[in-house]
């Protein structure tokens, strides 16, 4: 008999990694960064917009966080920047796309393959 799974609403844990999740995604996708490579510096700038459920109670956070290492060149190179849209979806749906584990009625929890959890636009 297959696994009956519970759409139990996101710990604040599963929310931030679904949030990083998101993040190392866009990257991965719409920047030239390479894991063999090796940068002599880096600068960026993530503003994060969230809103959170919590009972009807809605809960804003709202944080702008600059990073950077090394010493900028003379002449600034081009920079990327992307922007990332969560749509509400269902705890499970969030937890299968971001490779999380899914609750299940006897307490076991199931991890899905994220590659059959891809949406195709």
């Amino acid at each position: 008999m297959p696994e009956q799974t519970i759409p139990l609403a996101l710990s604040g844990a599963e929310i931030k990694t679904a949030v990083l999740d998101k993040i190392s995604q866009a990257l991965n996708r719409d920047c030239y960064l390479n894991d063999s490579a090796a940068y002599d510096y880096f600068t960026g700038t993530i503003t994060i917009r969230l809103v959170c459920n919590d009972m009807g109670r809605e809960d804003e956070v709202k944080a702008d966080v600059t990073a950077s290492h090394g010493q900028k060149p003379a002449e600034e190179p081009e920079a990327v920047t992307n922007e990332i849209n969560i749509e509400k979806q269902p705890p499970n749906q969030v937890r299968i796309e971001t490779g999380q584990p899914v609750p299940t009625a006897t307490g076991k929890r199931i991890k899905y393959s994220r590659t059959a959890a891809i949406k195709h636009e």
